[in-house]
């Protein structure tokens, strides 16, 4: 077995037996021994790869993340990849809260700054689009045919996620009135009616 598959197969064992071990305890309960004996490696070959156990739930964050912008990118429109992001999340529910009581709201925005990135960025160039549509102007490639100032753009796209972030983080935490349809229609709704209006107050 080479050595890059090797290493792969011992992180993804290190994570499973994390995982195992989170349906029956707290993070800050469960110990590298634990972990290390269930897999059947030692110490040092964790800390090789892991500086502590935090160091693992951000690997397994990072590599959830990459695993659903990888679908995200095969759906063929944001409605979708919204419905496709809460329904991984719903699937994970136990995981991400850990991350959340775990390492905190800003480790969670993080998680889900990407995910949501892409869908944002969809729902911005169907915002651009109306706009264009508003205003008696031909549909183009362009990638900012508005042409905003990129950094109004990030801004704007960061506001959105955090937004979506706070809606989401209820409905984890089930103190939000909304049940899941009912969140991403929300969502929807909110991005849809305020998107254009936004994008074409910055194209001014």
């Amino acid at each position: 077995m080479k050595k890059h598959e090797c290493r792969e197969r011992t992180q993804r064992q290190l994570a499973e037996a994390l995982e195992f071990y989170l349906q029956k305890k707290p993070l800050e309960k469960i110990t590298v021994r634990e972990l290390i004996e269930k897999v059947g490696i030692n110490r040092k070959t964790f800390y090789y790869y892991f500086p502590d156990i935090y160091g693992l739930l951000e690997w397994m964050v990072t590599q959830e993340s990459q695993r659903l912008i990888f679908e995200i990118q095969n759906q063929e429109d944001y409605e979708n990849s919204l419905a496709l992001v809460f329904d991984s999340i719903e699937k994970n529910r136990h995981f991400v809260n850990c991350v959340y009581d775990s390492m905190g709201r800003d480790a969670l925005v993080r998680f889900l700054n990407k995910d949501f990135r892409k869908v944002i960025s969809w729902a911005m160039e169907k915002g651009m689009e109306d706009v264009l549509k508003r205003n008696g102007r031909k549909i183009t490639e362009a990638s900012n045919p508005l042409g905003i100032e990129q950094k109004f753009l990030d801004t704007l796209v960061d506001s959105y996620i955090a937004s979506i972030a706070q809606i989401l983080l209820l409905y984890l935490q089930k103190k939000s009135p909304f049940n899941k349809q009912e969140c991403i229609r929300f969502i929807l709704r909110y991005l849809q009616s305020t998107m254009p209006s936004a994008l074409e107050e910055f194209a001014r």
